[in-house]
């Protein structure tokens, strides 16, 4: 393993395991202050609309070339989080309080998320020697050992797990100090396209967003309510993180191969393969929702993340950096991750008046349907036979396939 790879799973580690605490446990943090699951919602959606508007600005200033750097940009994300994280440690019975600092906070951790990819990227980009795939994959490793532990640490007394958030930013910023580059490659100020610039140059990511935002809007659909998923079949808080870290530790084997997997098969396949795969994973959810299926399904469910989550994430940051320019790399992987974000925010809110008014099955089932839409949009937009494939590059997979 190069240094290049540990450093960057180093930086990804910390990240995912502050994340941890936004993505895995919110529910259980928020329903012990006193909300309720729509109101939960309601929060982890604003929280992901922040994000949104956060994160084009935060690419807009990493991709000029006298813009902030990556480093300066991570660092005072990092700090911002740790800051909020301790103001929630004050004991407080006003419900708004809370709900707008864990709100903050929760923006602040999704908005910096593309920003340690792009520290991957900007490493390839250099022409250094590091494995992205298998980076994130040792991240995933952390994420599931650190989720574990911390369901133990949530029916201990929740709010410990302020201090393991902002422990992990800490470590998150002295890592970006040491190890993230100051500036990505050389960028022209006339390369920098803007958002509609973009789509117009690359008309397949019409296609590729808001699939991406279908499949996301169910796929954090359930990580956001596992706790009431797998309480509707009698189950509580340590099955959730049992859940939740099954998934990512499945990750790990695919992602430390996907440099296999890339020389092996076209990226367009295996984009294709991973929306599939989500779509079998919302599936076998239905087997406790509608056969009484026990804890197992759920756990069958989440570890199809093997093929689903562990190869789309990696695919589609190699599939936008072989087919953009330069200045438009950060941008390009900024607007993924808005899909992403837009997906989180109509899974998280809408979910949770769905749960309330349809139920948990209903729910689900719905979820099925809207996933198969965002497979097929990904499809198409894989196949997309517009001008702005790069010289050679279709030769390359049809190589590689």
């Amino acid at each position: 393993m190069s240094r290049f790879t540990r450093r960057f799973a180093v930086l990804q580690g910390f990240y995912w395991v502050s994340a941890c605490f936004v993505y895995s446990f919110a529910e259980r943090y928020l329903t012990a202050h006193g909300f309720t699951v729509p109101q939960v919602g309601l929060v982890l959606a604003s929280a992901n609309a922040a994000a949104l508007l956060l994160q084009p600005l935060l690419a807009a200033l990493a991709d000029r070339p006298n813009g902030l750097s990556l480093k300066a940009e991570l660092c005072g994300g990092a700090a911002l989080a740790i800051v909020l994280a301790l103001l929630l440690c004050f004991p407080t019975n006003v419900p708004v309080l809370v709900a707008v600092l864990f709100c903050t906070l929760s923006a602040v951790t999704l908005a910096i998320q593309p920003l340690c990819n792009a520290v991957g990227m900007a490493y390839v980009d250099r022409g250094e020697r590091i494995d992205y795939a298998l980076g994130r994959g040792i991240a995933s490793a952390i994420f599931a050992v650190f989720c574990y532990g911390m369901g133990f640490l949530a029916e201990w007394k929740t709010d410990a797990l302020l201090w393991v958030y902002a422990a992990a930013n800490v470590g998150l910023a002295v890592t970006a100090i040491v190890f993230a580059p100051k500036k990505r490659a050389d960028v022209k100020p006339a390369d920098v396209s803007s958002a509609s610039a973009l789509l117009k140059k690359h008309p397949y990511l019409r296609l590729l967003l808001p699939g991406t935002v279908l499949i996301f809007a169910v796929h954090n659909f359930i990580n956001a309510y596992m706790l009431s998923i797998v309480s509707e079949i009698g189950c509580g808080t340590h099955e959730m993180s049992v859940g939740i870290a099954l998934a990512a530790l499945v990750e790990i084997p695919t992602m430390a191969g996907f440099s296999l997997l890339q020389k092996r098969f076209r990226l367009s396949g295996l984009l294709i393969v991973s929306s599939l795969a989500f779509l079998v994973k919302v599936l076998v959810l239905l087997l406790p929702m509608y056969l009484h299926a026990g804890v197992w399904s759920v756990y069958l469910s989440q570890g199809v993340q093997l093929m689903g989550y562990a190869i789309f994430i990696p695919a589609v940051s190699f599939f936008l950096n072989g087919r953009m320019d330069a200045g438009d790399k950060v941008k390009g992987q900024m607007l993924v991750t808005e899909s992403q974000t837009l997906g989180c925010i109509l899974g998280q809110l809408v979910g949770g008046f769905a749960i309330a008014s349809l139920g948990l099955p209903a729910t689900t089932l719905i979820g099925c349907v809207l996933t198969a839409a965002g497979a097929g949009l990904v499809a198409l937009a894989v196949h997309h036979p517009g001008p702005d494939l790069p010289a050679g590059c279709e030769t390359t997979e049809k190589n590689n396939g």
